[in-house]
């Protein structure tokens, strides 16, 4: 259990600094977008760069959100122009993960754990947040436990 642990750590991190690289900064939503990204593909079971694998993101505005979708596109490989990932309106944030001949997975971002990401996220936005304040939140993102700040569902 702890290598499994570690095993996922470390694709994590890879993950954060590829997706850093390419977004420009690393931040809460990019994190986000990434760790979604990980538990979508490892719990509808594709591979590394499948080809095959599709994503639809459900978000209430879509342009609210350009750092998620970042850390969705670089992560999975999906994206917007290459027409594997489609965006949908809802009142939430969840990514459904498909391969052919496998049942979906959607990884829903938890409510109650949203709220306090998104209130703390306000005060980033309107400047009112330092960036050992910013750093935390990151931080907040990337260690929560994966049960408290999702839901997923399969099929």
């Amino acid at each position: 259990m702890v290598k499994l642990e570690r095993d996922r750590m470390e694709k994590l991190d890879v993950a954060l600094k590829r997706a850093e690289e390419a977004h420009g900064h690393l931040c809460p939503f990019l994190a986000l977008g990434v760790r979604t990204s990980l538990i979508g593909i490892r719990e509808v079971g594709a591979k590394e760069d499948d080809e095959d694998l599709r994503v639809i993101m459900m978000l209430q505005n879509a342009s609210s959100y350009p750092c998620l979708i970042d850390g969705i596109q670089v992560t999975t490989k999906c994206t917007i122009g290459n027409k594997k990932l489609r965006l949908n309106s809802s009142p939430g944030i969840a990514v459904k993960f498909e391969l052919p001949n496998k049942d979906p997975v959607t990884v829903a971002v938890n409510p109650v754990s949203f709220d306090k990401l998104i209130g703390t996220m306000n005060k980033v936005m309107s400047g009112n947040v330092t960036s050992e304040e910013f750093q935390r939140l990151v931080k907040f993102v990337v260690s929560m436990p994966e049960e408290k700040l999702f839901i997923i569902k399969k099929k």
